[in-house]
């Protein structure tokens, strides 16, 4: 038993001091793009959305609705509305429902660094596509040259001063090509000596888009509304709300949106990434053969250690004597001891002892008391039938007796005691 509890104790020390060497092991950020309003990794959203509660005051929200389902619940109020996404993956009805409600004056702002064909073709644009890497960023950040972008805003110039964002060029992967014929206000653009400056570029259909600029924000008008397209959505993300540029570029983004307040919906994220990050973690040891056949294995052991310590274990009924009387073996041995010492008196003294406080007990009278003896003997006398002068000289007796310490013979010693269970019979 006493091993039992010094093992539960180890076990409970153990994980208490596991979990304070947890709790205080630096936190690692996991830098995968999820765009999640319940991430608070650098590249989620949580703190993103946040500020944006707190800071527009025309009212923010997060949604989890499409197109469709927010033009059916509210299709008379003019609505901004932000779609954040690695890559926006629109179907045709998507995308006409898309110009149906920019034209009745709803805004949208589509921040992505890539974009479906059924996108390019009805806003005939064309984006350049990387995968963030952030062995990549990892590198620059080691290495003694930090290479960054500059893009500087191109916009209305009344509305804001000219100025340039500094940012790592790992967040800054995607470019817009687009076709000048078409009516568009540039909003943000790279420096174009630190982009590739073609006269030409061709474009995915193989047509050719003139006049390429490294644009990274610009603006369709369609009827009432407008279609914003910006190609750096990692910096719509915790990161980039926190970078010391960032707050200052989110905000002059999504200022064109004017006073209409914004609906951000997370129905066109890249769902396999929004999974993972909600998934238990046991997801990530299925994705690795080595993990996974480990977690088999210590799922088929707990299975087969439940399955053979199941059945009730049979143990040996031990043999329970009954109680043995000790009672008289002690009787004998104290008697034995008094016999050896010869002390007569004090057994007659231990015996008077008892004597005195059954008769206080049972007649309510004390014996000892001098001054009420005749009261005592009168009662004494009535509960035993005896005479009172008799019980008197008895008394007188064996006070003298214990009083002046004489030494008691075991004649005496057995008178004594049996005129004492004699009177308490006679009770």
């Amino acid at each position: 038993m006493k091993s039992n509890k010094r093992f539960i104790l180890f076990i409970v020390i153990f994980l208490g001091v596991m979990f304070v060497v947890e709790y205080n092991i630096p936190k690692k950020f996991v830098w995968k793009p999820t765009f999640s309003h319940l991430d608070k990794q650098p590249l989620g959203c949580m703190l993103f959305d946040s500020m944006l509660s707190s800071s527009l005051p025309e009212g923010y929200k997060v949604v989890d609705k499409t197109l469709y389902q927010l033009h059916q619940e509210d299709s008379v109020h003019k609505k901004g509305i932000l779609i954040l996404s690695t890559d926006v993956d629109f179907k045709f009805l998507d995308v006409n429902l898309l110009l149906k409600m920019a034209r009745k004056g709803n805004k949208f702002m589509l921040v992505a660094s890539d974009f479906n064909e059924e996108l390019y073709d009805s806003l005939r644009f064309y984006c350049t596509h990387s995968k963030f890497d952030f062995s990549v960023l990892k590198e620059q950040l080691s290495s003694d040259l930090i290479e960054q972008d500059s893009i500087y805003w191109v916009g209305d110039s009344t509305a804001y001063a000219p100025r340039m964002f500094r940012f790592y060029s790992s967040f800054c992967i995607s470019n817009f090509l687009r076709y000048d014929s078409l009516p568009t206000l540039t909003l943000m653009q790279k420096d174009k000596q630190q982009s590739v400056n073609y006269d030409i570029v061709a474009g995915p259909d193989g047509e050719a888009y003139r006049n390429y600029h490294p644009g990274v924000a610009f603006v369709r008008s369609f009827g009432e509304g407008e279609i914003i397209l910006v190609s750096t959505p990692l910096l719509f993300t915790n990161y980039g709300i926190l970078e010391k540029d960032g707050h200052d570029y989110i905000f002059r983004l999504l200022s064109q949106m004017g006073d209409l307040p914004i609906v951000r919906t997370e129905a066109y994220m890249d769902r396999k990434k929004e999974m993972m990050f909600q998934q238990s973690p046991f997801r990530y040891f299925l994705t690795k053969p080595p993990l996974q056949w480990a977690l088999y294995l210590t799922m088929m052991g707990i299975i087969l250690f439940m399955f053979f310590t199941a059945r009730r274990k049979q143990r040996v009924i031990p043999v329970v004597s009954a109680p043995e009387n000790k009672t008289l073996e002690f009787i004998e041995l104290i008697g034995t001891l008094y016999f050896q010492k010869k002390d007569h008196a004090d057994l007659v003294r231990k015996k008077y002892i008892y004597f005195s406080e059954f008769i206080r007990k049972e007649v309510r009278v004390d014996i000892d008391n001098q001054v009420e003896q005749g009261r005592m003997l009168d009662r004494l006398s009535k509960k035993t039938g005896m005479e009172q002068e008799e019980l008197r000289r008895f008394f007188d007796e064996l006070r003298s007796t214990l009083s002046d310490g004489s030494t008691v013979t075991s004649k005496q010693m057995k008178y004594y005691i049996d005129k004492m269970n004699e009177i308490i019979n006679q009770i």
